[in-house]
């Protein structure tokens, strides 16, 4: 039998957000890593996991400058002679 009182939820947020900020932060955290085997799961929420951080950090990831808007009209000028000619 569980002897764990029953605390209802309005309660707890009142509680929380007299917290200090880090402490808030820190059971935030707590929180989602308690989510994490959840997520982990075959057939979870997530049952294909990507870095879409780091992919996003790769495409922008170049040794070289943005085109200019020049560059860019020439191109399209240059692709749009080749699909309609």
């Amino acid at each position: 039998m569980n002897d764990t009182p029953t605390i209802d939820y309005e309660d707890i947020l009142k509680v929380v957000r007299s917290w200090p900020f880090s402490e808030r932060l820190t059971l935030v955290q707590d929180i989602l890593s308690t989510l994490a085997p959840e997520l982990e799961k075959p057939g979870g929420p997530s049952s294909v996991k990507r870095n879409t951080l780091k992919e996003a950090l790769g495409l922008l990831a170049i040794n070289q400058p943005a085109p200019s808007d020049q560059d860019i009209e020439k191109w399209l000028n240059e692709y749009r002679v080749d699909k309609y000619s």
